[in-house]
């Protein structure tokens, strides 16, 4: 099993979805499927995270931090249509003034691993069942005229039963 992985879909489903403005006890179901991409680097002496997060029922978030000291530099930015088509990636976005971006293949490789979570979170207890499987990532981050490999082991795509049910009276 993967935990960091588990960990990292469990902490994301459901990214950008509000509290509930009114109490409820029905349940809800959704079927989740996605990418979640974490990689780091080394661009110009300086720290890279970059995440790339896909889910078909909520937000798709391109996230980048360059620097980790005082003169650090990132943002997050959301996407429509996603950064993963047809084995490649492709992801942009402002970070320090200049424009980030992310370029290289994503693939499905292995066999489904099957997931399960449970927990609460903001008036609601959720289960999650599914799979996970690896991705084989050749990316690369290019940024103020340097171009760097990213190192993203940690990716995976998912496919997921989510269900939320209200925990207040």
């Amino acid at each position: 099993m993967y935990p960091l992985a588990l960990a990292a879909t469990a902490a994301l489903i459901g990214l950008g979805t509000a509290a509930p403005t009114t109490q409820t006890t029905e349940s809800t179901t959704t079927h989740e499927r996605g990418i979640v991409v974490e990689c780091s680097g080394t661009v110009q002496g300086r720290d890279v995270y970059a995440s790339l997060y896909e889910n078909n029922h909520f937000a798709n978030v391109l996230q980048v931090l360059i620097g980790d000291d005082a003169q650090q530099v990132g943002g997050s930015r959301q996407d429509r249509d996603g950064f993963l088509g047809g084995g490649r990636v492709t992801a942009a976005m402002k970070v320090g003034g200049s424009r980030a971006l992310i370029s290289g293949t994503a693939r499905k490789v292995g066999r489904n691993t099957p997931v399960h979570d449970e927990y609460d979170d903001a008036g609601q207890h959720i289960t999650a069942d599914g799979t996970h499987r690896l991705l084989d990532t050749d990316l690369d981050l290019t940024w103020r005229g340097r171009t760097v490999p990213l190192d993203c082991d940690t990716a995976f795509a998912y496919r997921l039963v989510v269900v939320r049910e209200s925990t207040v009276d």
